[in-house]
């Protein structure tokens, strides 16, 4: 961004006062960044390029944390792919599982018990209120909000307790299982539904008023990082972002899988897709995850006891493996013919897609991962040039960068 100034009116304010554009390393060592990324399970790095306080570039450095995802699962039976793909988020881990076994399951031309349905839906967004916590708690804490920062983090707790208990572990548990999940939900738990509610209710309403409610939060959020619904298109930004921007887009509304065609919730959107419409967008969601999950629940208790999990020629049920699930569903031996499949799901970040090519054999033939934090990544710098330094942290935190999604 240049500066106009009496006889420099091509220069900017650094070349005008004699000073180089200065070139700050903003890297994982950076307080800031640990604070505000590890939340997420981010390991990314910024080079920002500076003239006074305004970004004049911006380059993302997502490499930090290669594992190498996609050939990873690649080498190793369909059925032993979980531990990969639930490291593609930590609580939201559990949607990446959710969307990686629709895809093979679609190559397997299988169709899943009814319990199993609502039970994935349930588990997944408990895990989207839980990652929402999470950003929330991030981007508390970088625009400096210590009390919404401690609201939030109460809230992350409340869902990781109550993640846990549909799981009967922690996110990565094996809960998600092909065919099905691995366990039903616990005798008590529309008592602890019914509690844990309340509280996220009452923490939200908390949370509106220390942070969004509050005009230092306005001040830090409105009117940066500008993204248009257009814009949004161009780069692949999805999920709170484009919603942000005012496009109502959402796999579970447009592109449904397991029962979201069957649920009533509302999808938010914001005006102008500046961070404060992001956060306000977000807030919302947990209220709408709320409203699936009561619907799941009385859906699931109506239907009682009964399968959770196929029982299929080749599928096979074993003992307990050591694995922390229990009894787990395998498959033996099983060779899914030759085909390809491509799947979505709205994940807390965005839409997250598999595309699967199966040539008959026991290993994939092709794993491609869309991981939408990758390209949320390459917007950063069109979403912050002209911006201040410090926006670039409360803009990472809001897009929810997540460095299992970014890694190739």
């Amino acid at each position: 961004m240049k500066f106009g100034l009496e006889g420099a009116s091509d220069s900017s304010l650094s070349e005008a006062l004699g000073f180089s554009e200065t070139v700050v390393e903003v890297g994982l060592t950076h307080p800031g960044v640990r604070r505000v990324m590890a939340p997420a399970g981010g390991t990314v790095s910024f080079l920002v390029s500076l003239d006074d306080e305004r970004i004049t570039d911006l380059e993302v450095e997502i490499g930090l944390g290669h594992r190498g995802f996609e050939k990873e699962v690649e080498a190793v039976p369909w059925h032993r792919a979980f531990p990969y793909v639930a490291r593609l988020g930590y609580a939201g881990g559990l949607m990446a599982e959710v969307g990686f076994c629709l895809a093979v399951e679609a190559l397997g031309e299988v169709a899943l018990p009814d319990r199993a349905i609502w039970l994935r839906m349930l588990g997944s967004e408990v895990a989207r209120i839980s990652d929402h916590f999470a950003r929330l708690t991030a981007v508390s804490a970088a625009i400096g909000l210590r009390s919404a920062e401690g609201v939030a983090q109460q809230g992350e707790s409340i869902a990781a307790g109550l993640l846990h208990c549909v799981m009967g572990g922690g996110p990565f548990a094996g809960w998600v299982r092909l065919g099905g999940v691995a366990r039903p939900l616990p005798e008590d738990f529309g008592l602890r539904w019914k509690a844990a509610r309340k509280d996220i209710e009452a923490i939200l309403e908390r949370f509106s008023l220390v942070s969004v409610d509050n005009p230092s939060c306005q001040k830090r959020l409105r009117g940066v990082a500008v993204l248009s619904a257009q814009e949004c298109v161009s780069w692949g930004v999805t999920g709170p972002s484009i919603r942000a921007a005012g496009t109502p887009f959402d796999v579970r509304r447009d592109a449904p899988y397991l029962a979201y065609g069957s649920v009533d919730f509302d999808i938010p959107i914001g005006e102008t897709g500046d961070n404060f419409d992001r956060l306000l967008v977000i807030v919302e969601e947990i209220r709408q995850s709320l409203r699936i999950i009561d619907q799941c629940q009385r859906l699931l208790a109506s239907l009682g006891p009964g399968a959770i999990r196929l029982s299929l020629p080749g599928w096979c049920e074993v003992e307990n493996t050591g694995e922390p699930a229990g009894e787990t569903l395998v498959l033996d031996g099983l060779r899914i013919g030759p085909g390809e499949v491509a799947s979505s799901v709205e994940s807390s970040t965005g839409e997250l897609g598999f595309f699967l090519v199966s040539d008959g054999e026991i290993l994939p033939r092709r794993i491609r991962c869309r991981g939408p934090s990758f390209l949320h990544a390459q917007a950063m710098p069109a979403m912050l040039r002209g911006t201040h330094l410090d926006d670039l942290l409360p803009t990472a935190a809001l897009l929810h960068l997540v460095s299992g999604e970014c890694d190739r």
